[in-house]
């Protein structure tokens, strides 16, 4: 039987590490495409070349959606602090009314 699994909303199932690993790895491969254009320091073929640039802007799409699904997680356990610790000035109290 499978185990059922709670998930708090201050997990951020390691959006922030791929998010950096992604960027991280797109950024090499451009770099080196960059190079390998203005600068032929090996010699590869053509297709290779685009099969380069095709993934390193593929790696830095994923990092974007990475980072944007860690910034959307980060602020959804910002609500929920709020309303788990929320300020009891912003209620009317009963005796209020």
């Amino acid at each position: 039987m499978l185990k059922k699994r709670n998930i708090s909303v201050y997990s951020d199932f390691k959006t922030g590490f791929f998010c950096k690993f992604f960027l991280f790895l797109g950024l090499i491969l451009l770099i080196f495409y960059v190079i390998q254009w203005t600068v032929p320091l090996i010699t590869i073929n053509e297709n290779v070349s685009g099969i380069i640039l095709a993934f390193s802007i593929l790696l830095l799409g994923i990092g974007i959606i990475a980072f944007f699904f860690n910034r959307q997680l980060a602020k959804l356990a910002e609500i929920a602090d709020e309303i788990e610790h929320g300020d009891e000035s912003e209620h009317p109290k009963k005796s209020d009314k």
